[in-house]
């Protein structure tokens, strides 16, 4: 059953008397759940997770939803993640923890009007064998109502990397880093150190916080939340578990709880026997703050030794840090008037990640207010001024323009006489392996042009990597490489991971720009990817599809042999249909099929004759495109069908499509750049650059042709310039940090919409900003942003 709740009660579970908990276990006594007597009954005491309901919590314990209700009486308000449900011990039927455990190996799915058994094998991740397996007579028309038991041990596998060094939190509303970093008994710093999206200022409910084990006192216990000495809480207590030789001091001390506090939130308790298990209430509101004792870390400042005319607003310009903050970092200075060779502190991002969180932790326990977004540190986007202090922003540009292959390129030979001469051409031309690269810098010397125009000050340090890895290592080890703000390369895949452990050791910004491979995203916070492969924009491609008009089929036509990313694609569509229209009591009217040229009348009956039909094409062959773009233009003039087609960028280099059928098929193409000729943006800089390099930018009309290695005009020059000219106006916005305000800047391109985000809190960003151009019946073409 794919349906979406929307649940935003809260339950409040009251703790009355708790005495003598017991603890269920497997054979290998492995913790199943607690167990705790109130008012003499015994219950096992269920923490609520994302996304489970009533229904799926019966059938784990074996009791009925109303057995849970008449235990749990504020529950018949909804649930939320982090509740503490109350579920009944009841002998014979779910006393033994290995039925507990037994009854957790299913997914119970109740059939819903319209599904088969191949939805639910797709929903699900398994094979229609094995939910037959399971489930006696599942053959034919499913029963709507009929409950499925989907086998959990071959549904999707886990996060790829629950077997690494990390442990990996979904955040909770009203969690704060302070929170999180007390749950795993590390610190602020370290959570920052490992997730630097952070730092961009907001701590999202239901984002991921890695969390590395190597910072952990004790592994073991902190991964599992039962093994933790507060284990569970609600909205208004922690509650503790009491161990062997525990007292009422030792727990106040723990929790930073006054023992006042603990005896009259626990009325039941007697301060002088504590009874081991016991569940012991802390009150949130009165938990303190533990004392640091004013000690700061090694890692809390920087040492910035004064040059000559520097001042301390300068100063704070420089690194980004408020006055206020370098003068509490200083606190027997007097910074108004600071001599050449002075040695200050500055504070780092770091240390005031976790000094504006403490802020935010107090103001919380006061306030009690629940937030959608928790901020975690402040950069403050508004306050930077490059102006004050024009410094000279450092680029490196690392691509392979094979300077060697050129110059061969430039040499001939010549018969004079009875010898052969070599000698120079008299024009000299640019190799074909070095000419893209050629172009994407001569568009980056445009950007810096037009950057020097508005009083930007910039050197470009320009290094040639061809022809081997080796010329990299070299070019790394330079040391003008480390003072950078930002290096933009390497061009290829293979050079990528030398060039990203460099930037992620001396944290430099780096801007990956042409190649869609990229198997470090996941590792540097401070990487950009340009150039981003499909698998990362299906979301985007899926949600402007679903967003269509209602009254619309949806039809996915896939290659004759499908590759996983055209399964995949179709499946997010699918997906969101369903969750879009189910809860509405609605049926989508979605349709796919493998295109075959011996199946036209099949393709045709898939087509509604009453409705209009959007047909997405996933396939990224040219030929399959082709030839499924030709056999729907003559359906739709050999009948009545109406057909719209959704295509994607990679078809306005096909030549084989014939522009008059996508014109006729009112084709929308979902593109990540476009040029519009009509643009005085566009028109200003093809000028520009004919001016400059006697070349066209781009052909006269960019839809539908190749534009192979021997065109005779620019196919990289608008690129370098949008790349150059917006991570270097970016950093004049917001300086050294605006990789955290990159959510905020938007700059006049010429062909690109970047648009960049994280591709996890603790990994680089990826440019999702797409246009849509609308190829209509009319021979008009229509762009606009997608975002």
């Amino acid at each position: 059953m794919i349906r979406k709740s929307f649940i935003s009660y809260w339950i409040f579970v009251a703790f009355i008397y708790a005495s003598l908990p017991v603890m269920a276990q497997d054979n290998s006594g492995k913790k199943i759940a607690d167990k705790v007597i109130v008012d003499g009954n015994t219950y096992y005491l269920h923490i609520v997770k994302k996304g489970e309901g009533f229904y799926g919590i019966a059938k784990k314990y074996g009791v009925s939803q109303k057995e849970i209700h008449e235990a749990n009486p504020g529950s018949i308000f909804g649930l939320k993640p982090g509740d503490i449900l109350r579920v009944p011990v009841i002998d014979g039927r779910n006393s033994n923890a290995n039925e507990i455990k037994q009854s957790g190996k299913f997914i119970y799915h109740t059939v819903e009007k319209g599904q088969t058994l191949y939805f639910l094998s797709r929903k699900y991740k398994v094979s229609i064998d094995d939910i037959k397996k399971y489930n006696a007579g599942a053959n034919g028309d499913l029963l709507v109502g009929t409950i499925f038991k989907i086998p959990v041990a071959t549904t999707q596998k886990q996060n790829e990397d629950s077997g690494s060094s990390y442990i990996y939190h979904v955040v909770k509303p009203k969690e704060t880093l302070y929170g999180i970093s007390m749950k795993y008994h590390t610190k602020v710093d370290s959570i920052l150190k490992y997730n630097q999206a952070l730092l961009d200022g907001i701590l999202s409910v239901g984002s991921t916080v890695r969390i590395p084990k190597v910072d952990l006192p004790l592994v073991s216990e902190v991964i599992s939340d039962q093994a933790m000495h507060s284990p569970i809480e609600d909205d208004q207590y922690l509650y503790h578990k009491i161990e062997q030789g525990e007292t009422i001091y030792s727990v106040s001390k723990m929790y930073h709880v006054s023992q006042q506090d603990l005896v009259s939130t626990n009325p039941s308790l007697n301060p002088d026997s504590l009874p081991l298990g016991y569940l012991v209430r802390i009150p949130k509101v009165k938990v303190e703050k533990p004392d640091e004792n004013g000690h700061r870390q090694e890692n809390d400042f920087k040492k910035h030794t004064v040059r000559r005319k520097e001042t301390i607003y300068s100063i704070s310009q420089k690194y980004g840090v408020e006055i206020a903050d370098i003068e509490e970092a200083n606190p027997n200075m007097i910074l108004t008037h600071i001599r050449k060779g002075t040695k200050i502190n500055i504070p780092t991002s770091t240390y005031l990640a976790r000094k504006k969180e403490e802020q935010r932790m107090a103001q919380l326990v006061v306030e009690d207010k629940e937030e959608p977004y928790l901020d975690t540190v402040s950069v403050d986007c508004g306050a930077y001024d490059y102006y004050a202090s024009k410094e000279i922003l450092k680029v490196a540009l690392l691509l392979p323009f094979d300077l060697e292959a050129t110059r061969k390129e430039n040499i001939v030979s010549k018969i004079e006489g009875d010898q052969e001469v070599l000698m120079e051409r008299e024009n000299p031309v640019v190799s074909s392996r070095s000419r893209s690269f050629v172009e994407f810098y001569e568009g980056a010397l445009m950007a810096l042009d037009s950057l020097k125009k508005q009083g930007v000050n910039v050197q470009l340090y320009t290094f040639d990597t061809a022809p081997d890895t080796n010329k990299v290592k070299q070019i790394l080890n330079r040391p003008e490489l480390r003072s950078v703000d930002l290096i933009v390369g390497p061009a290829y895949a293979s050079n990528l991971k030398l060039v990203s452990d460099f930037s992620v050791s001396h944290q430099i910004k780096m801007v990956y720009p042409l190649s869609s491979v990229n198997p470090v995203l996941n590792e540097n916070p401070y990487l950009f990817q340009v150039n981003t492969p499909d698998s990362l924009l299906f979301d985007q491609y899926s949600n402007y599809i679903v967003k269509q008009r209602e009254n619309m089929r949806i039809v996915v036509l896939k290659s004759a042999v499908p590759n996983d990313e055209e399964d995949k694609l179709a499946m997010m569509i699918k997906n969101k249909l369903y969750l879009k229209y189910l809860p509405q009591g609605k049926i989508p009217d979605f349709m796919e099929i493998a295109f075959s040229e011996q199946n036209v009348q099949g393709v045709e009956a898939l087509l509604s004759h009453d409705k209009e039909n959007l047909v997405v094409i996933p396939s990224p062959d040219e030929a399959d495109v082709s030839k499924i773009i030709t056999t729907l233009h003559g359906v739709s003039e050999s009948t009545d069908v109406k057909i719209k087609l959704i295509g994607f960028g990679s078809w306005l280099r096909f030549q084989t499509i014939d522009a008059e059928e996508i014109h006729d098929l009112d084709t929308e193409i979902l593109t990540p750049y476009v040029l519009d000729h009509q643009n005085s943006v566009v028109q200003d800089f093809s000028a520009k650059y004919r001016a400059w390099y006697y070349t066209e930018p781009l052909a006269v009309s960019p839809y539908f042709i190749r534009s192979g290695r021997d065109a005779k005009y620019s196919r990289y020059g608008i690129w370098g310039f949008d790349v150059m000219f917006y991570f270097l106006s970016a950093q004049v916005q917001y300086g050294s940090q605006f990789e955290h305000c990159i959510q905020h800047y938007s700059a006049k391109q010429v062909q690109f919409n970047f648009n960049f985000k994280r591709y996890a809190n603790w990994g680089g960003f990826f440019n999702d900003g797409l246009y849509v151009i609308r190829f209509s019946p009319s021979l008009d073409i229509y762009r606009k942003p997608l975002n």
